[in-house]
C-alpha cells in the first residue's frame, strides 16, 4: 500500500513538473511584440565610409541650409510626411502616399539614406525623419550623429576613402519590417495594467502643464515620466553612449524588458527618443498624435504637475 501511494506522489509531481516545464516554453503572451535585433538608427560619421554610397536628405532648418549647403543633397521635411488637419496634426500620412512622396524625390526603397540634421540644436527632426522613413519600408535610413559638424568634418573635408571592410551591420532584403508605431487606443486601453512604461519627451514646463506648443489641454498622460529628449545629448553635442543612456533610465525606474512608449507633442522629439532607445535594445514606440491629438480628446485623461 505504501509503496502505491508513494508511486502515486511521484506520478503527480512528475505531471506538475511537466504542466511547468510547457508553460515556460510557451512563453509570455504579450500585445507589442519584442523588440528585434536592429541595425543602428543614428551613425557616426566615419561609420559611413563603409558605404560605397548614399543619399543625403537634408532636414535642417531652412538658415541652416543656407549657411551650409551640402552638395547632392535632398530636402525633406518630417511635415511633408506628416498630416496637418487638426484632430491628426503631427501623425504619419498614408504609408503608400508616403512612399510616393518619396520616390518622386528620386529615394528607392533599398538604397542607404543618410539624414542630416540640426543635432543639439534642433528638437530631433533627423529621428522624426529616419522614424518615418522605416515605417514606410526604407529600412537602410540613419541620421547623423553630430549633424552637419560631423558632416563637415568628417565627409565633406575629407576625401572619400574606399574601404574594403563591410558595415558592422546589414539590413537582409527579405527582413520584414518591425513597426514601431502606436496609436492612443492602445495607450489608452493598456494604462490600468500599466502596460508600458511612458516616457514624456517634452520640456519638464510642458510635462507640469505650460501648453507652448499648441497643446489644446495642459499636462501629462498618467504615469509618464518626464524624459526630456535633450538629456541624451553629451556636452559635445553627440548622442550619449548606451551605458550612458542605460544609467539615466535606470534611474528613472526604466526596466529594459518592458515596452516604452514616447510622445511629446507632435511624435518629433519622441521619435528621435525611440530610434536612440531601438538602437541600443529597447523596445519602444512612438506615439506620432502625441499631445496635439491626445490633448483634443477631452475624455483623455492627463495629470499636471510634478
Amino acid at each position: 500500500m505504501k509503496i502505491l501511494r508513494g508511486y502515486g506522489i511521484y506520478l503527480f509531481s512528475l505531471s506538475l513538473l511537466w504542466a511547468f516545464w510547457l508553460q515556460l516554453s510557451a512563453g509570455p503572451t504579450k500585445a507589442v511584440p519584442a523588440a528585434t535585433k536592429e541595425t543602428p538608427w543614428f551613425l557616426t560619421a566615419s561609420a559611413t565610409h563603409s558605404f560605397s554610397q548614399y543619399s543625403i536628405l537634408d532636414t535642417r532648418s531652412a538658415t541652416e541650409r543656407w549657411k551650409n549647403k551640402v552638395a547632392n543633397s535632398k530636402v525633406l521635411s518630417w511635415e511633408d510626411l506628416s498630416r496637418t488637419d487638426a484632430p491628426h496634426k503631427g501623425e504619419l500620412l498614408d504609408l503608400k502616399l508616403v512612399r510616393k512622396k518619396l520616390n518622386e524625390l528620386g529615394i528607392k526603397q533599398n538604397e542607404t539614406i543618410l539624414v542630416l540634421g540640426d543635432g543639439a540644436s534642433g528638437w530631433g527632426e533627423e529621428g522624426r525623419l529616419v522614424w518615418s522613413l522605416r515605417e514606410a519600408g526604407f529600412l537602410h535610413s540613419y541620421w547623423l550623429d553630430g549633424g552637419y559638424a560631423a558632416y563637415e568634418k568628417e565627409i565633406q573635408k575629407k576625401p572619400k576613402i574606399k574601404e574594403n571592410k563591410k558595415a558592422s551591420f546589414t539590413v537582409p532584403e527579405n527582413k520584414k519590417n518591425q513597426s514601431s508605431a502606436i496609436r492612443k487606443e492602445e495607450i489608452l486601453k493598456g494604462l490600468p495594467s500599466k502596460q508600458f512604461q511612458i516616457l514624456d519627451t517634452r520640456e519638464p514646463r510642458e510635462f507640469s502643464g505650460a501648453t507652448p506648443y499648441g497643446e489644446t489641454r495642459g499636462g501629462h498622460i498618467p504615469g509618464a515620466k518626464s524624459a526630456f529628449y535633450q538629456n541624451l545629448f553629451d556636452a559635445n553635442g553627440n548622442i550619449k553612449s548606451q551605458a550612458e543612456v542605460d544609467q539615466y533610465l535606470k534611474q528613472l525606474g526604466i526596466q529594459k524588458e518592458k515596452p516604452i512608449v514616447a510622445y511629446c507633442t507632435g511624435g518629433v522629439r519622441s521619435a528621435f527618443v525611440v530610434g536612440i532607445l531601438r538602437t541600443y535594445g529597447y523596445n519602444a514606440y512612438n506615439y506620432a498624435g502625441s499631445m496635439w491629438e491626445w490633448s483634443h480628446d477631452p475624455k483623455l485623461p492627463l495629470e499636471t504637475g510634478n
